[in-house]
């Protein structure tokens, strides 16, 4: 059974890890994870999923004015496509509702179809693109939104 909670700092250590080894991650350094964990009024969070002690994935957002910014979702590619992903979701728009977000909006690699896929059957529309936005390789942005509530 998937277990949803915010992120501790004993957590880094396997968010670090599972972000390694997902290639379509952006790879932070963990200074920029430990900000998540102190941020000022609680507007950057992280979600967990887990199943025991094991990490099946992260969302990372954060509030700015009424706008929740989804930055990061990463799920370990052995339990793609069993709900950890929704789970996140559903837990992030929580969050954000909570903290007074009407929206969420995000940036996908234009190439990262499958992403782009889970976001339209979880009711973000398209909004446009960035050109040439990801480096290494080289991508444009599609960018999504969906309105809460």
């Amino acid at each position: 059974m998937i277990h949803i909670r915010m992120m501790q700092p004993q957590d880094l250590e396997a968010v670090m890890r599972l972000e390694s080894v997902t290639l379509e991650a952006p790879h932070w350094a963990p200074l920029v994870y430990q900000q998540f964990l102190v941020s000022e009024h609680q507007q950057k969070s992280i979600c967990i999923a887990e199943e025991g002690n094991r990490l099946l994935g992260f969302a990372a957002a954060q509030i700015i004015h009424d706008v929740c910014e989804l930055d990061s979702i990463v799920v370990d590619v052995n339990v793609r496509r069993f709900g950890v992903g929704r789970a996140l979701l559903a837990a992030l728009f929580d969050w954000a509702s909570t903290r007074k977000a009407i929206r969420v909006e995000l940036e996908v690699r234009a190439g990262n179809s499958s992403a782009i896929e889970f976001y339209l059957r979880s009711d973000f529309v398209r909004d446009g693109h960035r050109p040439s936005y990801y480096h290494h390789p080289d991508e444009d942005a599609v960018l999504m939104s969906k309105p809460l509530r």
